[in-house]
């Protein structure tokens, strides 16, 4: 379910500065940081690899001579640094910001860059051992990578609640606290999935004209998009585990959140479709996992009237339950006026998730009520 709260992306600031033929105020001399390489650097390749081997072992400073003049370096030295960003999503997010300085002649050149974190090296290292921990934990000899994933999915949404603050951007802080903002969601499924042998990355994108980070995860050969933030209710429900935003298509997901498509792999299957397969091939915990997405429940309680669902509503509330999922035929303006009536009937509810089923133009819905 949505909240209030902004679910907010902190990008890369980076301070940019150049200059020749000495050192620019404010920095350390060249002789007194730490060398990335001793060795000249001077193919663009190089140059990139010996950045991201800084940026690995979370280095605040590096020295570099470059073999070329200080007008090529300039060409050079950023794409190389954004290049050596990117060549890591986790690297990428937990980047806070970079500077540097050239100098040099026409034959030569050395640039002094400074590099800032929002993770320390150490703190990295504890979010890596806890994930490997957690894992251990979670998942299990007999378990499928499709179990697998969804035990990942929704261990992050357990354990995790919205910094409603805007001031917590990472898995370390998350893990600390218990709490961060979409990226700190975001880079602890990445962190995970990846841990548990998983083709993953991360993606940049909107929801509601706010920047906001998501997953995508691999499997069996297909790309699924897979959003833990918004799997988690605002505020918190404790255990209560939503999948609303749970291995869906492109097309599903662009229903709120907004994206690049051409800077990430198409996910085009609809999940449904692909345990449907799994369970008429008799895999393991394939049907106990359609269930608990509401797959095939929802298929025997199919709502298109306010009265339709205000007779299944009641029913599940004599039964003790606070939430049911059903599958509703009709626009979302519609589902809003039947939802409005459950309170004229004795009914409060608190909020719902709504999924779009595939191919048809039904929605999955999730209510929850006091």
């Amino acid at each position: 379910m949505k909240g209030n709260a902004k679910r907010q992306l902190l990008k890369i600031s980076a301070a940019l500065a150049l200059v020749t033929g000495g050192t620019l105020g404010g920095f350390q001399p060249l002789s007194a940081l730490q060398t990335a390489s001793a060795a000249s650097v001077s193919p663009q390749s190089q140059l990139q690899n010996q950045l991201f081997q800084a940026l690995s072992a979370r280095k605040d400073n590096v020295n570099l001579t470059y073999a070329g003049g200080i007008n090529e370096l300039k060409k050079a030295i950023e794409p190389a640094l954004e290049a050596a960003i990117a060549q890591d999503p986790y690297i990428h997010y937990t980047m806070k910001g970079y500077a540097y300085s050239l100098r040099g002649s026409n034959s030569s050149s050395t640039a002094s860059i400074k590099l800032t974190y929002r993770e320390s090296a150490e703190q990295s290292a504890y979010v890596h051992q806890k994930v490997a921990s957690v894992l251990k934990e979670i998942i299990t000899p007999d378990m499928n990578d499709h179990l697998k994933v969804k035990a990942i999915h929704d261990w992050v949404v357990r354990n995790l609640k919205y910094d409603t603050t805007l001031s917590k951007f990472t898995a370390y802080e998350g893990l600390k606290t218990g709490s961060t903002v979409c990226q700190g969601y975001a880079l602890l499924t990445y962190d995970m999935l990846k841990q548990a042998g998983f083709e993953t990355n991360i993606v940049e994108g909107y929801v509601e004209s706010e920047a906001h980070a998501w997953n995508m995860v691999k499997l069996d050969g297909k790309w699924y998009q897979i959003d833990t933030t918004w799997d988690d209710p605002v505020p918190d429900r404790a255990d209560r585990v939503s999948t609303s935003y749970y291995l869906l298509t492109d097309e599903q997901l662009k229903k709120d959140h907004t994206w690049k498509t051409a800077n990430y792999p198409q996910a085009v299957t609809t999940y449904s479709e692909t345990l449907n397969v799994l369970v008429a091939k008799g895999v393991t915990g394939a049907k106990e996992l359609r269930t608990t997405l509401g797959y095939s429940a929802v298929s025997n309680r199919v709502v298109s009237t306010a009265a339709v669902l205000q007779k299944i509503v009641k029913t599940a509330d004599r039964s003790g339950e606070n939430s049911l999922t059903f599958r509703y035929q009709g626009s979302k303006t519609k589902l809003k006026k039947d939802l409005l009536t459950l309170y004229n009937h004795g009914l409060s509810p608190i909020g719902y998730t709504s999924r779009s089923l595939g191919s048809t133009n039904n929605l999955q819905i999730t209510l929850y009520w006091k």
